[in-house]
């Protein structure tokens, strides 16, 4: 019971701050002379909040035509979704993929490739997105063969190569997690009981330590996800996807951005707090391993 109040109270908590962030461009209004202007943020957060007990009278100008915001924001709300998430569940799986396959190889081998990959983690998110268009046209001109699409066109939808590019940096950062966690599981008793009994390190590795390993990694990789939220707003904007982040850059009220922002947290703390609940619930009856 406690558990679910506090869980209760942590997202009504986050929602609270999304709301206040939401009214903040109200309140900078008079910032270049040197004023906070109060009044006009309680007015915002007062709009924001009707606006969220009231959303189907909820509107927005779009060429010059007033539309209802539901459930015109829908599409793009769930576009986004689905290139975040796919793009989050590859990288989860590769990263393990590589990790498996890195520990397993002799130690100065494995530090040269922890190192490579420590290089390609602080590679600016930008470069990695634009290069990978620049190579996409390159093989185009080379072999006239279009392997994906590099841009959106009018309110087309792409998928393949957006989510290949934002799962990018993530599975470097999601690796060098997998690593640590994998290489403090092997110095483990069990391992080491396993490893003297005559088991294979592959062979322990992967009905062992896996195990233990991607769940460690779930709850290491929030971070992660939240990371990829800041770049998934580059990636729209460089493959002129029509996201929620195109929907409110192209709509700037208080109360779109807010919605906005709330429509991309809560579908992630559901699926963090669902994933727990599951995770305690099953291996450790209940008991917190976060």
């Amino acid at each position: 019971m406690n558990k679910i109040v506090d869980l209760v109270i942590r997202f009504a908590l986050s929602c609270i701050g999304i709301i206040l962030v939401g009214g903040l461009p109200s309140l900078l209004i008079g910032l270049n002379s040197g004023t906070l202007d109060w009044g006009s943020y309680l007015l915002s957060l007062k709009e924001i909040f009707n606006g969220i007990l009231h959303l189907q009278q909820l509107t927005y100008f779009h060429n010059g035509n007033l539309l209802p915001l539901f459930p015109n924001i829908i599409s793009p709300m769930v576009y986004s979704l689905i290139v975040l998430f796919c793009a989050f569940i590859a990288a989860s799986l590769i990263s393990l993929l590589l990790s498996v396959c890195t520990v397993l190889l002799p130690y100065r081998l494995r530090q040269k490739v922890k190192f490579f990959f420590f290089m390609l983690e602080s590679v600016p998110d930008l470069f990695v997105i634009t290069l990978c268009q620049l190579l996409v046209i390159l093989i185009v001109k080379k072999t006239g063969f279009l392997i994906a699409d590099i841009a959106a066109m009018d309110q087309e939808k792409i998928y393949l190569f957006p989510i290949f590019c934002l799962a990018i940096l993530p599975t470097i950062q999601l690796f060098r997690i997998s690593m640590i966690i994998l290489e403090e599981e092997i110095g483990k008793d069990y391992v080491l009981l396993a490893r003297s009994i005559g088991l294979r390190k592959s062979f322990i590795v992967l009905i062992y330590v896996l195990r233990n390993a991607w769940i460690s990694l779930f709850f290491q990789s929030k971070k992660t996800i939240w990371f990829m939220l800041s770049n998934l707003f580059v990636l729209e904007y460089l493959f002129n996807m029509q996201g929620i982040t195109i929907f409110m850059g192209n709509h700037m009220d208080p109360k779109i951005f807010t919605l906005a922002l709330l429509s991309l947290f809560i579908p992630i703390f559901i699926l963090y707090s669902l994933g727990e609940w599951i995770l305690q619930k099953k291996i450790t009856g209940g008991e917190s391993i976060s």
